[in-house]
């Protein structure tokens, strides 16, 4: 997944050296969308983890000068995290330990819209760069932490710690005249970690996640 991204930049822009020359367009869009993601965290030590779903809602600008490479911002606000058994044994009881966060994310994105007609295939992929706005944790009641050192990361405040890494998209553009719908499933895999390496256990927190997206935009003329 992680040579995706420079393979879709490099292929479009050799898509946009073969076009720009020929046609020029002038199309800017602004518009505004929703997400739910089922996030989770790529963290080592390994633990019993799994998804915790999170919506989220963006404003986005969309812009062409080619008929088929352009570019995508958005900025928007998107809840993540993550949820742990924390049982060490399966028939012991249940013991859900939930971590959520909010992020301010930042996306910018390189589009490939292909066709002209009403239903043009998408492809997109580009950095994101989050920034965190508050968390919670939900431990169970009862649970005493093991004192470890470092120490475990289970009811320790994580750092305001901004987080980067990329976005893969595909779905569908619907044109209507000076409107454009937008339904698109969307790959995120961070690239930095949520802890500093030796302030816990973990040696790596690196979010991921995948989910869906639906967006409208109109062309400003």
């Amino acid at each position: 997944m992680r040579l995706l991204l420079p393979l879709f930049l490099l292929l479009s822009t050799a898509v946009w050296g073969q076009v720009s020359d020929t046609t020029t367009i002038r199309r800017l869009q602004f518009g505004v969308g929703a997400q739910y993601y089922q996030h989770g965290i790529d963290i080592t030590p390994g633990v019993n983890d799994d998804v915790l779903g999170g919506a989220g809602a963006h404003l986005a600008v969309r812009y062409f000068d080619t008929p088929l490479v352009g570019f995508q911002a958005e900025l928007g606000v998107s809840a993540a995290g993550w949820t742990e058994d924390l049982r060490q044994r399966a028939d012991d009881p249940p013991l859900n330990y939930e971590r959520g966060f909010t992020y301010l994310e930042l996306q910018l994105l390189t589009q490939l819209s292909i066709g002209r007609g009403l239903i043009q295939p998408l492809l997109q992929a580009g950095p994101y760069l989050s920034f965190p706005l508050a968390g919670r944790e939900t431990l169970p009641a009862g649970y005493v932490i093991e004192e470890t050192l470092p120490r475990q990361y289970y009811g320790y405040d994580f750092p305001f710690r901004p987080n980067y890494g990329a976005v893969v998209g595909a779905g569908l553009n619907i044109e209507a005249g000076r409107l454009t719908l937008q339904f698109e499933g969307r790959y995120l895999l961070g690239f930095s970690d949520l802890l500093r390496n030796g302030d816990t256990v973990a040696a790596t927190s690196r979010r991921q996640g995948y989910g869906g997206r639906v967006g409208l935009l109109f062309e400003v003329r």
